[in-house]
């Protein structure tokens, strides 16, 4: 429950509260004390049984199946709480009195019930019992409320932030507390029905024997242990700003790995803690997806503009992820208009592209534009060319060589640790395209925060030799170690790079695009998107970045870190939870024990969290 209903929800439990503590306080007459009584627990049953049915549903579910979770944990502790005095109270009303009737009496006279005016006097008189109404409200409140990670649809938080539905959310953030509930709830029902027994029979009412029961099964409300995850999301959300979200917690069960570590705070090293190589893989991690600057050195007699227009419709066919990509933006952008259309386009993964691009030509000999139309038109031809767009030896494995000045020109781009592309059609060579990309100006100290995070950087690039070697230097990585450069890489091969690293027992997480890097995504220990796309329902969570390799650090941290504080929060929870179950053993009343829960709750919520660098 999120919004104005939850807000509806919360003031009336504190009415439950308010209502029966202002009689007492006030010392009303008996009458109106027992209407505030009456009122209390009306509202408390509206917010108990209307607002937290769900739960006590689902409370019900699990003990059919023999489970104890955080859900059977609330319903033991409001549902009793509720029913005691209401119970009281019904036994109170008034009651016609038959044989009054019979002997002639007049009509209507009413007569307590036996026992009723110590059992009225027990609830209108004393805070303990007339207060556990209000109190059982307030920790169904407190229980939905502190479940909330603050993500899904709220206003305020990008779409590309939203991993997984909002159905699946609380089976994934109770996980912890069900864990922990199933050892902690059945010990204070236990304990409950253990002091309940011990006071009765010490000679104590059931008026006072009860209500010291309901105080073990308050105290051990789970309100703060259901707190423990959902704060640590939100603190790492605060933490991380608009450029990072962890992954939320994964519903239990699926077999999905939990990369943070939300499910299982206390257990061992999670793929966060243990990793030691950030491999920036795909065509763009260090350049971002802006068009390049690109360099036309034509063959001799050759017009540049036909070489941009022919090589970009040719590229532009290009899968995602391909060394192609960065070139077709390039061509993209310096090409004035529209691209000409790519029949029979065929890619070969790391060589080159080709494809049939056809053109209406007027008798000037420049292209037509507006096909559609012109080709109606007089002094109009068709031309269409069969071109190659990639590597020189690519071109040359097709019988085309580039000429002497071509092949200078190449040999210049490359030295300039520029990424060269040689286009050819008709079966000789038109150009030799020279790209320049520059890294993020911040990439080295980004790369220096990988670094400092314990992980190593290795870049997985499509770019050739000796442009992938220009960039890394330019990033701060060893263009001379061939494990912190590795070039020439396909999507494929990008995704095989990660699985040789694995076997010399590298831990590594991938960042990547994965509309490119799909593969080497799913083969990572640890998997962070670079591009915020939103991915099919039950992909597995995964952290998503929005930045460059700083932002992949700190994205690291962060996952670190978040777990840290929802292990700190757990034991905070747990400690918190058997204080108050020993307070509610040793006589502490109800309504002081039952403010643990609540208090404990938003404490652990209210905690922040730092990523130390």
């Amino acid at each position: 429950m999120r919004g104005s209903p939850l807000v509806v929800a919360a003031g009336a439990a504190v009415a439950a509260v308010v209502l029966p503590l202002a009689a007492l306080l006030a010392a009303l007459p008996g009458p109106l004390a027992t209407a505030a009584a009456v009122a209390g627990v009306v509202v408390a049953a509206a917010v108990v049984l209307g607002v937290g049915r769900d739960g006590h549903r689902a409370a019900a579910r699990a003990l059919r199946a023999g489970v104890v979770t955080a859900d059977v944990g609330v319903s033991l502790a409001t549902l009793p709480a509720l029913a005691w005095p209401a119970a009281v109270l019904l036994a109170a009303v008034p009651v016609r009195d038959p044989p009054a009737l019979l002997a002639g009496a007049p009509a209507g006279r009413v007569v307590p019930a036996p026992g009723a005016a110590a059992l009225l006097q027990d609830v209108t008189s004393a805070p303990e019992p007339a207060l556990l109404p209000g109190m059982a409200a307030l920790l169904t409140v407190a229980a939905i409320a502190v479940q909330d990670p603050g993500r899904g649809d709220a206003i305020g938080v990008p779409w590309w932030s939203r991993r997984l539905p909002r159905s699946r959310e609380p089976d994934g953030l109770r996980v912890a507390a069900d864990r922990w509930c199933g050892l902690l709830v059945p010990a204070a029902v236990l304990l409950a029905l253990a002091v309940t027994g011990f006071r009765a029979g010490a000679g104590q009412p059931w008026t006072a024997a009860v209500p010291a029961g309901l105080a073990v099964l308050l105290a051990a409300c789970p309100v703060a242990l259901l707190a423990a995850v959902p704060a640590g999301v939100r603190a790492a959300d605060r933490a991380a700003g608009a450029d990072v979200r962890l992954p939320l917690p994964v519903p239990a069960g699926t077999g999905w790995l939990d990369p943070v570590g939300w499910t299982d705070p206390a257990g061992g090293p999670r793929p966060a803690d243990r990793v030691d190589t950030v491999a920036l893989a795909g065509p763009d991690v260090l350049t971002g997806s802006g068009p390049g600057r690109v360099t036309v050195h034509a063959a001799s007699g050759e017009d540049p503009a036909p070489v941009l227009r022919l090589a970009g419709s040719v590229a532009a066919a290009a899968a995602p992820g391909s060394a192609l990509a960065p070139v077709a933006r390039a061509l993209a952008a310096a090409v004035p208009g529209g691209l000409p259309d790519v029949a029979e386009p065929d890619e070969q993964p790391g060589l080159g592209a080709s494809g049939l691009v056809a053109e209406l030509v007027t008798d000037t000999g420049r292209p037509q534009e507006g096909a559609g139309e012109a080709a109606a038109r007089a002094g109009t031809t068709v031309v269409a060319h069969a071109v190659l767009v990639g590597s020189p030896c690519w071109l040359l494995e097709h019988g085309i060589r580039l000429p002497p000045g071509l092949a200078a020109d190449r040999e210049r781009a490359e030295a300039g640790g520029r990424a060269v592309v040689a286009v050819a059609w008709d079966g000789a060579a038109r150009a030799v395209l020279a790209l320049s990309r520059a890294p993020h100006p911040a990439v080295r100290s980004d790369v220096d925060a990988l670094r400092a995070a314990g992980t190593e950087p290795v870049l997985l690039t499509p770019d050739g030799d000796a442009a992938a070697r220009a960039l890394g230097a330019a990033a701060g990585l060893d263009p001379d170690d061939p494990d912190a450069v590795r070039p020439g890489l396909g999507p494929a091969c990008r995704a095989a790079a990660v699985a040789g690293l694995q076997v010399r027992g590298r831990t590594v997480a991938v960042a990547a695009d994965p509309g490119t890097d799909e593969a080497a995504l799913a083969r990572a220990d640890l998997a962070i998107e670079l591009v915020p796309a939103p991915g099919p329902d039950g992909r597995p969570a995964r952290i998503v970045v929005r930045g460059g390799p700083g932002t992949v650090a700190a994205a690291v941290g962060l996952a670190r870190r978040g777990r840290v504080h929802a292990r700190t929060g757990i034991v905070a929870a747990t400690a918190v939870t058997v204080l108050g179950t020993a307070a509610a053993v040793a006589g502490a009343p109800a309504p002081l024990v039952a403010l643990g829960p609540l208090l404990g709750a938003f404490a652990v919520r209210a905690r922040r969290l730092r990523i130390r660098t």
